[in-house]
């Protein structure tokens, strides 16, 4: 099997009314992780590699290792960049294989995020790579305040989508990046108006924290991608600090490892699928 691209993925996810995880890879442990949950569970996923991962391993090699993963799947899976920021990041990933981009210009002026977004989508688009953009701002907890004038405008992102040709757009509806310190409260009227006003899949990022039943509301409202990271990095570092001085063997530890990230993508996957139909 080969990878598949976003939007083959996104038209699983609408057939079968469910959201599909994307998972953010930090070693070759996450990525078999994601892999075991994935052939488990029959479920779709993403591989996820943001730009900003490269400067921690070879994005390239950690592309090729997936792919060789993919080969014997059972389940469609892509290798999706998360994130890309600039120009020749989306760049190395296409020459990388990666079967799905993000650009992400949510920090640029609406214009000039038009633009960028609208060239990319052009050039993955002849390699038959899907592209996901973002619009609307999703910071970080504890770095950038919530504001509701940062959030997507759904007449916008019918602009948005229009212009560029994104085949998925990350939206701003109350989520964030990294670990919430309280409940998060999810914009669902938004993300409706939002889905009525535009063709493409709609994403949600900064996952972790949001309430089980949330996430299958929002899913319900139009939601397609789910992005998770944060849970499966405070997994691995609470087994790390409690169990790590157990093992007497390293490659024991590995294989502990993976099952412990693989047990947080399963309990996403199945979770995402809760109201799906066969």
């Amino acid at each position: 099997m080969q990878a598949a691209t976003l939007n083959e993925l996104m038209a699983y996810a609408k057939k079968h009314s469910i959201g599909i995880g994307m998972f953010n890879i930090v070693n070759l442990e996450f990525a078999q992780a994601i892999f075991n949950a994935s052939q488990d569970t029959g479920l779709p996923v993403m591989f996820g590699m943001p730009e900003r991962f490269f400067q921690f391993y070879n994005g390239a090699g950690m592309a090729l290792f997936c792919q060789h993963l993919i080969k014997d799947s059972k389940t469609p899976i892509a290798i999706h960049l998360d994130h890309g920021k600039t120009f020749d990041g989306v760049m190395y990933a296409l020459k990388a294989g990666f079967s799905s981009v993000m650009f992400d210009g949510s920090a640029l002026d609406y214009e000039e995020n038009v633009k960028q977004t609208t060239e990319i989508v052009k050039i993955a688009h002849s390699l038959g790579v899907s592209v996901e953009g973002e619009l609307g701002y999703v910071g970080r907890v504890g770095v950038d305040a919530l504001d509701e004038g940062g959030f997507t405008d759904p007449d916008q992102a019918a602009d948005f989508v229009k212009r560029t040709g994104v085949d998925a757009l990350a939206i701003a509806v109350g989520n964030q990046h990294g670990l919430y310190k309280g409940v998060p409260k999810l914009d669902f009227d938004r993300i409706e108006a939002v889905r009525k006003k535009v063709s493409c899949a709609l994403v949600l990022h900064g996952g972790t924290g949001i309430s089980s039943d949330d996430f299958v509301k929002a899913i319900r409202y139009g939601i397609s991608k789910v992005n998770i990271y944060t849970a499966m990095d405070v997994a691995i570092r609470e087994f790390n600090q409690q169990r790590f001085t157990e093992y007497e063997y390293y490659l024991d530890y590995t294989k502990d490892l993976i099952s412990v990230a693989e047990q947080v993508a399963r309990e996403h996957m199945l979770l995402f699928a809760k109201e799906g139909k066969s």
